[in-house]
C-alpha cells in the first residue's frame, strides 16, 4: 500500500519538524501517535527519522476513537507508557479532538506538552505535502515569542485596541502566569497570558472566530469553517469589569449560543481566562491550521473565557473559548509592540 508519494517537499517539511523543531539526536527515541487522516504524515516523519539516526514507531489510535471523536477514549497503559518514555513524542491527531492529557490519564498534562518542555509536539497543520513552509520565518516568530515573554516578565500595563472598537486593559503586575506556547508546530506560537482576577476591564471586538465550546467538543460560538462560515455577522461584543464578563452583545443567533452556554456549564465561563499574544506571522497557520473551528489565526490576539480557578496552575479550564480579535494595536507600558496585527521592531 502506498501511503504517501516520495517527494522532496514533503521531506523536507517532516526533516525540519524533527530536526530543528522536535531538535532531535541520532539514537534518541521518537514515537509518533496517528489516526487514519494522519498515519501517511507520521510514516514520513519515522522515515526521516530513521535517517537521521533515531529508532522510531507510530502508535495508530484510529480504532480506538471510533463515531465518539475520542470522548470516550480510555486511558491505555501501553501508550501512557510509550510517551512517558519515548525522548520525543508527535501528536499528529486533531488537538481539539485528542491531547496529551487524555492519553497520559492527567488533563494538566495537556497545558505542559504545549510549552514545549517535555519534548511532546502537537501538530496543528494538515498537508504537509503542500506547506510552504519558510524555516527562518518560523524560527523568528519562535525567538519573537521568548522576547515577548521576556518583556511581560517585567511590564505593568498592557492594552489592546482596534479600529472596530476593541479597548481592553490588563494590569499585567497581577497575572496570575504567563507562558510561551512553543510546542504546537509546526507554525504556530503564542505567549499565554493568565490574568489575575481583577486586572481585566474593558471591551473586546470579536470580529474573528471562536474556538469550539463544551469543553472543545461542541460547536463554536462564531465559526469560521468550510461550509459553516458566520464571520461576515456582526462582531461579538465582550464587555469585562474587574475580569469578570458582565456583557455580551453582537449577532443575535450568535449571543444565543453565548446565553446557552452559560446556562449549560457550572460554573459559568464568566472570567477572563486569558489573553494570547499570537506570534506567529506565516500564512501556512491560517491556510493549513485549526481547520476544526478557523481560530489561532495570524495578526490576531484572542481572549478567552473560561472558568479557571486554578490560575497559575493551568492555562485551560474545563471550559476554556478563545475568541479572535483581528488586526490589534498592542501596547506595553506606552511602547507599541504590534501596530494593526503586525508586529514592531519593538519586541
Amino acid at each position: 500500500m502506498v501511503l504517501y508519494t516520495r517527494n522532496e517537499r514533503i521531506f523536507t517539511n517532516a526533516r525540519f519538524v524533527v530536526e530543528t523543531l522536535g531538535e532531535c539526536k541520532p539514537g534518541e527515541c521518537m514515537v509518533c501517535i496517528a489516526d487514519a487522516a494522519t498515519y501517511g504524515y507520521a510514516r514520513v516523519m519515522c522515515d526521516v527519522a530513521r535517517e537521521l539516526g533515531l529508532s522510531a514507531m507510530i502508535i495508530d489510535i484510529d480504532c480506538y476513537g471510533g463515531d465518539e471523536r475520542y470522548m470516550k477514549l480510555p486511558v491505555m497503559e501501553p501508550l501512557r507508557q510509550a510517551i512517558l518514555h519515548a525522548d520525543l513524542v508527535f501528536m499528529l491527531t486533531d488537538q481539539m479532538l485528542t491531547d496529551f492529557g487524555m492519553f497520559l490519564g492527567n488533563p494538566d498534562e495537556c497545558d505542559t506538552a504545549l510549552l514545549g518542555h517535555s519534548r511532546r509536539f502537537t501538530f496543528e497543520a494538515t498537508g504537509m505535502e503542500a506547506w510552504q513552509l519558510d524555516p527562518q520565518r518560523i524560527l523568528d516568530d519562535r525567538a519573537r515569542t521568548l522576547r515577548l515573554y521576556k518583556k511581560l516578565q517585567s511590564a505593568r500595563t498592557l492594552t489592546i485596541t482596534t479600529a472596530r472598537g476593541t479597548d481592553l486593559t490588563c494590569d499585567v503586575t497581577r497575572a496570575d502566569a504567563m507562558y510561551p506556547v512553543m510546542a504546537i508546530i509546526p507554525f504556530y506560537a503564542e505567549v499565554a497570558l493568565i490574568p489575575g482576577l481583577g486586572s481585566v476591564n474593558g471591551t473586546v471586538i470579536a470580529d474573528g472566530a471562536s474556538e469550539c465550546a463544551y469543553g472543545q467538543r461542541g460547536e463554536p460560538i462564531r465559526p469560521a469553517q468550510a461550509g459553516n462560515m458566520e464571520l461576515w455577522k456582526k462582531p461579538m461584543g465582550l464587555h469585562f469589569r474587574d475580569s469578570l464578563l458582565i456583557g455580551w452583545d453582537g449577532d443575535a443567533v450568535q449571543a444565543a449560543r453565548l446565553d446557552k452556554l452559560m446556562e449549560d456549564v457550572d460554573p459559568a465561563p464568566r472570567l477572563c481566562d486569558e489573553i494570547g499574544l499570537v506570534t506567529a506571522t506565516s500564512v501556512e497557520n491560517d491556510r493549513w491550521g485549526w481547520r476544526i473551528d478557523g481560530s489561532h489565526q495570524t495578526r490576531c490576539v484572542h481572549v478567552a473565557i473560561g472558568n479557571n480557578y486554578r490560575r497559575g496552575e493551568v492555562i485551560h479550564a474545563p471550559e476554556h473559548v478563545d475568541f479572535d480579535v483581528h488586526e490589534p494595536t498592542i501596547t506595553l507600558d506606552g511602547t507599541v509592540i504590534c501596530e494593526n496585527g503586525v508586529f514592531t521592531d519593538a519586541v
